[in-house]
């Protein structure tokens, strides 16, 4: 049975989970209270058939590594375990590759992948992806200007694209 290690860091934008497999960092998430979401069940739903072990030590130190790649914009000394179907891939990368400081709606990633009539196609994988922060899920937008979803709510989207320097 895979194992993944996971524990729980306070951060500027709240109560971050992360989790790491033997493959590399694989799960990021928050603890918003009152929030539809919950990072820790997320976490147990994305790795069903895994051991989840609790280590606090460890995601201090993977969230500083973390932090430090998001707030110098390169995720390239991270190693990422992303897991998902194809086109969720696609998507994710078309993320990656979003400069911190901007941001891009849905349409524009579809367009970025290929496929312009997959706006909603590509709402769905934003929405999943598993590594929030670091596959800036957070930088897509509505086509108007508008904020959109975030799965760990307006107020931490708000925060983390206010570090960036987007005004929205």
């Amino acid at each position: 049975m895979e194992k993944i290690v996971y524990g729980f860091q306070d951060t500027e934008f709240g109560r971050m989970i992360i989790a790491q497999s033997d493959n590399g960092l694989c799960y990021l998430g928050f603890m918003v209270e009152g929030n539809k979401k919950d990072g820790l069940e997320e976490l147990k739903n994305t790795f069903k058939n895994a051991e989840l072990m609790r280590s606090d030590t460890v995601a201090k130190t993977l969230s500083e590594v973390a932090l430090n790649a998001w707030r110098a914009d390169v995720i390239s000394g991270l190693t990422l375990d992303l897991r998902g179907t194809d086109f969720q891939k696609m998507v994710w990368n078309a993320l990656i590759e979003i400069d911190k400081g901007t941001t891009k709606s849905y349409q524009d990633i579809a367009e970025d992948i290929g496929r312009p009539k997959s706006q909603r196609a590509v709402g769905t994988a934003v929405g999943q992806n598993p590594l929030s922060l670091i596959v800036p899920c957070h930088r897509v937008i509505q086509k108007d200007g508008a904020i959109g979803n975030y799965m760990w709510g307006k107020e931490v989207k708000r925060k983390i694209l206010g570090e960036e320097g987007v005004d929205l």
